[in-house]
């Protein structure tokens, strides 16, 4: 049976019949061994697990053969069940394989990449170390699965179902869990790029998971375990993060604007650059997060740090000070004109501030918050700009093209997953930058110059 609503789900293979499949219960009596010993195993205190063995190729092909025309309404088509099977180290890459049923197969080390997957069942499933990179997982069932190391890059898993799951085995009338854990668990495992907008993923395990730029709008990760996981860059906007353990993460750049984090552990996460409107916080203690810095906690005026960092530009390094703005809030200010040149900005708060005409070569400028800034008719070429939140900011007429240095070599604007969304680049010369991943919705780019611009994965 299938609980859901909520609630941990259990499938209870070979009894009821209603899978349809044909296959018999993987499950067979205990007989005594530990469990670790059968090579089937996944996980401690399990149940003797008897999987059924790998398909020859030849059957496997065929079984293939006929989902795919399920899966694209040919005539003529089966839809594929593998249940309980050892599909360890198998290659099903860039197949069409929506709506097959994995329910607990052994499938460490498979490679899946760009197969088409989407409303799969993955119910209990091993996919310890699997390559499951560019997949279409959209809707898929994987509670329960085991995704500790597995790589599911620029993914779609839009509306995945990653609840917790057990599945159980019956043993002289006693139902025993196959895992000692229900949650799905994905330790370590690489999801960077991957749309998992509207995800259910309560209670999922997933430290040290690498989730950058990832999309986790509208997810559902109450009381998951993101002990530190990256989630540089990633969008949780309106997630649901209700005693979520994200202690040591690092959400720089993310945003979490109208997130629910009540009662969530941010001990020790990083939070600079991060869009944060309207999060709720009830009961979740802020004051051991790093975040953005007032200007006054400064050593030094900050005008002063505009005279050493200008001493440090004319004297090609030998005197002054390069200016390191990092992580400050700089919301508002007058700065039109300055020479800010490879100055460091990374993750300052520059909302409304009026950059017009600055110097802004070579300068580090990712992760910014610009919402609204002026940076008409600036210089930033060379300047980092990844993941910096431009959302109606002005720059028209701006130099975003490369910057010559030593060597001959060209240096190019940096812009790749930047945000601009709405922004207003008007005649902006953006040849040879780097944009790849930058969201350029609603962007006016009437006589702007792309040259040679990376623009893969633009929206």
């Amino acid at each position: 049976m299938a609980v859901r609503d909520g609630k941990p789900a259990m499938l209870l293979p070979g009894v009821g019949g209603g899978s349809g499949s044909t296959f018999d219960s993987p499950f067979r009596g205990h007989s005594g061994r530990n469990a670790d010993t059968t090579g089937t195993a996944r996980g401690s205190s399990m149940a003797d697990i008897v999987l059924k063995p790998r398909p020859d190729p030849a059957r496997l092909r065929e079984a293939l053969a006929l989902h795919a025309a399920f899966a694209t309404n040919r005539p003529g088509g089966v839809r594929a069940s593998f249940k309980f099977h050892d599909l360890s180290g198998v290659d099903l890459s860039h197949r069409a394989l929506a709506g097959i049923d994995l329910t607990g197969a052994l499938m460490r080390d498979a490679d899946l990449s760009g197969s088409d997957l989407s409303d799969a069942i993955l119910f209990g499933a091993d996919l310890t170390g699997a390559n499951l990179d560019g997949c279409n997982l959209s809707r898929a069932d994987l509670r329960g699965t085991i995704l500790n190391r597995t790589r599911i890059r620029h993914a779609n898993l839009t509306d995945v179902d990653m609840r917790e799951g057990t599945l159980l085995a019956q043993r002289a009338g006693v139902l025993t869990p196959t895992r000692t854990k229900a949650a799905t668990e994905a330790m370590d495992a690489q999801l960077f790029g991957s749309r998992l907008a509207g995800a259910r993923m309560t209670h999922s395990l997933l430290g040290h998971v690498d989730l950058r730029d990832a999309n986790l709008s509208g997810s559902n990760l109450a009381s998951a375990d993101l002990r530190g996981a990256n989630l540089t860059g990633c969008n949780l906007e309106k997630a649901n993060l209700t005693g979520a353990n994200m202690t040591g993460a690092r959400l720089e750049g993310a945003i979490l604007n109208h997130a629910n984090l009540t009662d969530a552990d941010l001990s020790d996460a990083c939070l600079l650059g991060a869009l944060i409107d309207e999060i709720q916080t009830e009961r979740t203690d802020m004051s051991r997060t790093q975040r953005t810095r007032s200007i006054e906690q400064l050593d030094l005026n900050v005008l002063t740090v505009f005279e050493l960092h200008q001493r440090w530009v004319d004297s090609g390094g030998h005197e002054g000070v390069r200016a390191d703005l990092s992580g400050l809030d700089l919301r508002n200010l007058d700065l039109r004109g300055q020479n800010l040149g490879a100055a460091v900005l990374s993750h300052a708060d520059l909302r409304g501030a009026n950059l017009e005409g600055a110097q802004l070569m070579m300068a580090d400028l990712a992760m910014i918050d610009g919402r609204g800034a002026c940076f008409a008719a600036a210089d930033l070429r060379g300047a980092s700009l990844e993941r910096a939140n431009l959302h109606h900011a002005d720059l028209t007429g701006a130099r975003l093209g490369p910057m010559d240095i030593r060597g001959g070599l060209r240096w190019p604007a940096n812009l790749s997953c930047a945000r601009l969304h709405q922004a207003t680049l008007t005649g902006a010369d953006l040849t040879r930058a780097r944009l790849s991943g930058a969201d350029l919705t609603g962007a006016d780019l009437t006589g702007a110059i792309l040259d040679a611009a990376t623009l893969d994965q633009v929206r």
